[in-house]
């Protein structure tokens, strides 16, 4: 099911967009939903990116939150300089702790 969705433009606007709708071989409308669906799915790539960069997700969840391949979701952090922030080097000792006591107690098992 679709709704409709009207917006008020100035006449500038609208040459620009028949201008383009022309270039693309699209009606107006379709290059209208073309434009929205583009922007909707750059908003929620920053959003997303914005927690894999505070650490708070994964790249796999930010991909898959926003339904993007891992790879589509590494090309826009590489384009959009996005990196997560650096553990520090207690969360680093801790997470070897950790990973030193599974590992032991999987060997006590055996």
């Amino acid at each position: 099911m679709s709704d409709v969705i009207s917006t008020r433009l100035k006449k500038e606007e609208i040459d620009e967009l028949n201008e383009i709708s022309a270039k693309e071989h699209l009606d107006r409308s379709a290059l209208m939903r073309k434009f929205l669906l583009q922007q909707i799915k750059e908003y929620s790539l920053r959003k997303v990116s914005e927690k894999y960069r505070k650490g708070i997700i994964s790249l796999a969840e930010a991909a898959t939150l926003v339904k993007v391949t891992i790879y589509d979701m590494m090309e826009y952090c590489k384009r959009e300089q996005i990196r997560p922030i650096e553990p520090d080097s207690s969360e680093l000792a801790k997470d070897r702790t950790n990973a030193e006591d599974i590992f032991r107690k999987l060997k006590e098992e055996k």
